[in-house]
């Protein structure tokens, strides 16, 4: 298949994000981690640091596994491993919502052994109710505050809504690509979108802005689009390696849509503009569905969604090995999948990735599709 050169730049800043950061902070501006997209990156933005998201991919952990369980989950322990073995020196400071039990574990393990970078924990609400809201706008006041001593800059309500504007045009530009991929022969494949989605996640975004734009008015004219034998969603957690998709890919499926924190989740609901800049945030990153804190019926919705609207024929649920929070979700989510007709597979991964087993479940499922 002829490559796209918009499409290789996308792929080229995931996989150059460490130099993209630390040109940046030559700058003399602070480069601020984050572990997860629940993460309120415009008040990042606003203090014009940069935000990039804290990968966890590691092929061992032996330096991770001095300090935490080894029933912590890989992502966290792979990230762990990626600290301790200085690979985000560039780091000023880590951000870190209290999503689960490995996070939390791992903030108060991180403070006890080293400050560089700084961790932060940021509150996160466990429903989703109006106190939660209101709470939650607290916790992000609570991080401005912090933000500003930090980098040295008062954040404006001016600031506020530039970065609002900034992300919600990112937003509307991937949402853009994505419903591209409704179409009977999609214009791009899943391992594609997801480096255009990595790449988001850790480059600036006025940088990305133009790049997608550039993107989706050429996409559809690609002389040679990416072939599958079943349409497949994925659900799950973080992917932050797009060697997991392509093993899905290489075995026959295409994927036209997603449920994952670095995916669809990551863009699809907006700010909104008309509301208080800190009000609006809170409502946005509230209204993510996922298993820290939305009903579960939210998450079913959410699927029935995407698999309605991008014609789907089967859903990968992906999981890293002891991810609780998605574990304890799938038991309902399979059923629920299950009740509504659509074909499901179960996949729980580690590294170093089993691709050969991997693959020969892949193709059984999508030969089952066929």
């Amino acid at each position: 298949m002829k490559k796209n050169v918009t499409l290789e730049k996308f792929r080229e800043l995931f996989e150059t994000r460490d130099s993209v950061a630390a040109e940046w902070k030559k700058t003399g501006k602070k480069v601020v981690g984050c572990i997860s997209p629940y993460t309120p990156e415009e008040i990042i933005y606003a203090s014009e640091a940069l935000p990039v998201e804290v990968m966890g991919k590691a092929e061992t952990f032996s330096k991770a596994d001095a300090y935490l369980p080894s029933f912590a989950c890989s992502f966290t322990r792979g990230f762990m491993e990626a600290l301790l073995e200085e690979k985000y020196g560039y780091l000023d400071l880590l951000t870190l919502p209290a999503l689960c039990d490995s996070m939390r574990g791992f903030y108060g393990i991180w403070k006890q052994i080293s400050d560089k970078p700084y961790a932060y924990l940021l509150h996160y609400p466990t429903n989703r109710s109006e106190e939660a809201y209101k709470y939650f706008a607290s916790e992000i006041e609570r991080f401005k505050n912090f933000m500003e001593d930090f980098v040295g800059k008062n954040i404006s309500e001016k600031d506020l809504k530039n970065a609002i504007d900034t992300y919600n045009e990112n937003r509307r530009l991937l949402k853009k690509l994505y419903w591209l991929r409704r179409k009977e022969s999609p214009p791009i494949s899943g391992v594609e979108a997801l480096e255009v989605v990595l790449s988001s996640m850790t480059t600036p975004k006025n940088l990305h802005n133009q790049l997608l734009e550039k993107l989706v008015s050429e996409i559809t004219e690609r002389e040679d689009y990416p072939e599958g034998e079943a349409r497949l969603l994925v659900s799950g957690h973080i992917v932050d390696d797009p060697d997991v998709l392509k093993v899905i890919e290489d075995s026959g499926g295409i994927i036209v849509s997603d449920d994952l924190d670095s995916g669809s989740r990551y863009f699809w609901n907006l700010v909104d503009h008309e509301a208080k800049p800190i009000e609006g945030i809170s409502r946005r990153y509230i209204r993510i569905p996922s298993p820290y804190g939305s009903p579960i019926k939210d998450r079913i919705n959410y699927l029935k969604l995407m698999v309605k609207a991008f014609q789907v024929e089967g859903i990968v649920f992906l999981t890293r090995k002891f991810c609780e929070p998605y574990l304890f979700d799938y038991v309902t989510l399979g059923q629920a999948v299950k009740e509504e007709g659509i074909p499901s597979l179960y996949l729980e991964y580690e590294y170093p990735l089993a691709r050969g087993a991997l693959k020969t479940r892949v193709e059984a499922f999508v030969e089952m599709l066929r």
